[in-house]
């Protein structure tokens, strides 16, 4: 029996989410499950989800709505007129006026419509996104599986969420750390599922580096992750070493000021996985200073392409390396901490760096290697509906 699935959260365009939202409805649809992806967020044909699925595969919620409703298709063609076209129509679709005439239950009533069509919903989104809960709660009337894959760190206010998150089927964490955070629930069935990197063949066949100088940040640079305090700490305690920078995001006007006058960090912006690849090469480690995460990929990314790896406590990178000598962590609330790690790395021999990064990879093959992965995903699903029968 073929099994339907509705994938859905705020998807946009890059990003660590929709690379795991892609990998997820790659792995089932190449499992015989008919998969579709619901974005509820701004999606458009340059979002990093259509490096794994099919275009036809992705609907975005906000398309959904100005199609089926023709007063919120004529509030959208308004106000995309008003703004004079500078974006896709579907842009405008949740406009101040929109919202005012319910916009938001409008929404709900297509999402519900969806589920009902669907075996199995699978949300990708952090427990506080918009729609999670009535999602959740009306796949649990309808006797619907519905699984939460946790996007974020899991925070103390989702601790207000109790009576609807007891109704989730199944939810997959990145590590116990997060999943211990909804240790106040009664029911809380889950899975430990990490991340893998999506250019594994690739990044394993990078050589391993042989000293500590050039280091890489990847992300998006907005405030969890830490980029202001890093270039701050760094302009102060990185002479010797360069930065290299990669992401775009909220905080890109305020690091290109803060670097502009620096020769030792390099402001690159966006890049695509290819050039990631190419840049992780030109580096010696990858530097991870974000105050909250429940991953991150970049930290996997790192490991199998046996780079040294300096790090915040953050997410599931404690227990990622756990099992190796790199223990390079550092406080982002601390700038001395960061450079008493910079000065015990700088003191390593190129022997010392190998046995360290061989064993990041080591690491990375036995625990987290792509096809693993897929097996957790379809095993956990298989069983999940296999104990659940469809309606």
């Amino acid at each position: 029996m073929i099994h339907k699935v509705a994938i859905i959260g705020p998807i946009g365009d890059f990003g660590g989410r929709e690379l795991e939202t892609g990998f997820i409805a790659k792995t089932l649809s190449e499992d015989s499950f008919d998969v579709n992806v619901v974005s509820t967020a701004r999606c458009t044909s340059k979002s990093q989800i259509f490096e794994f699925i099919k275009s036809e595969q992705l609907q975005v919620l906000d398309d959904l709505i100005i199609k089926r409703n023709i007063l919120y298709r004529l509030l959208a063609q308004l106000a995309y007129l008003k703004s004079r076209q500078e974006n896709p129509l579907n842009f405008y679709a949740s406009n101040k006026l929109s919202q005012k005439l319910g916009y938001k239950r409008y929404a709900i009533k297509v999402l519900k419509a969806l589920v009902e069509e669907v075996d199995l919903v699978i949300i990708c989104a952090q427990i506080s996104s918009t729609y999670v809960k009535e999602i959740v709660e009306f796949a649990f009337d309808k006797q619907k599986a519905v699984i939460i894959r946790t996007s974020s760190k899991i925070s103390e206010n989702d601790r207000h969420h109790k009576d609807w998150l007891e109704k989730v089927t199944l939810f997959f964490h990145h590590s116990e750390s997060n999943a211990k955070r909804l240790s106040f629930l009664n029911k809380h069935n889950y899975k430990i599922i990490d991340q893998c990197t999506f250019k594994e063949e690739e990044m394993l066949k990078i050589e391993c580096p042989s000293s500590f100088k050039n280091i890489v940040f990847i992300g998006r640079l907005s405030p969890e992750k830490g980029i202001v305090e890093l270039v701050n700490y760094f302009k102060a305690y990185g002479k010797g070493l360069c930065l290299n920078i990669i992401g775009d995001g909220p905080l890109y006007n305020e690091i290109a000021t803060l670097t502009q006058s620096l020769d030792n960090i390099d402001l690159l912006g966006y890049k695509s996985q290819e050039d990631i690849i190419e840049h992780i090469k030109g580096n010696d480690a990858v530097i991870i200073s974000s105050f909250k995460e429940s991953g991150p990929l970049v930290g996997l990314e790192a490991m199998a392409s046996a780079r040294l790896i300096i790090s915040t406590k953050v997410g599931a990178m404690p227990h990622r390396l756990s099992n190796t000598t790199n223990q390079f962590w550092f406080n982002i609330n601390d700038p001395k901490s960061l450079e008493d790690v910079f000065i015990k790395m700088k003191g390593l021999t190129e022997q010392e760096i190998r046995e360290i990064v061989q064993k990041n990879r080591e690491v990375y093959l036995l625990n987290y290697k792509k096809n693993t992965l897929e097996n957790l995903y379809k095993k956990s699903i298989f069983n999940l509906l296999k104990a659940k029968p469809t309606v």
